[in-house]
């Protein structure tokens, strides 16, 4: 095993994958209602924070797969948006705070299920 899978499990042993989940279903939930924008801006800096923990951890499952293929091609591309989406911020209102959390909860999800495949993968 190389020394950078050898990093990679160990950080990967560092991640709360139910609280990541738990985070997303939260920022995925249907809703009737927009939530109070404190609870966006809770829910933003937590999915940020675990889309940063989760980057690297893709990064390497990724840079294993087969260059060239149109898996990794899809998967590359949705990474090298990852840092674009985290920039765009909130926004000024109700509607677009809750976009933009529902956009990070779908790009933590497609994150948090490239980590599980790859540990499912490496048993």
């Amino acid at each position: 095993m190389g020394e950078a899978v050898k990093r990679v499990s160990a950080r990967q042993d560092e991640v709360d994958l139910e609280a990541i989940g738990a985070t997303v279903a939260r920022a995925l939930a249907k809703r009737t209602a927009l939530p109070p924008y404190e609870e966006l801006c809770g829910l933003h800096a937590s999915l940020v924070e675990h889309i940063n923990a989760l980057m690297p951890l893709v990064e390497v499952v990724v840079d294993r797969m087969n260059r060239g293929t149109v898996a990794w091609y899809q998967k590359r591309s949705r990474l090298n948006m990852v840092p674009h989406e985290l920039r765009q911020g909130l926004g000024s209102g109700l509607q677009s705070a809750d976009w933009h959390v529902r956009s990070l909860g779908y790009t933590c999800q497609f994150l948090l299920n490239n980590v599980v495949l790859a540990q499912e993968h490496d048993r």
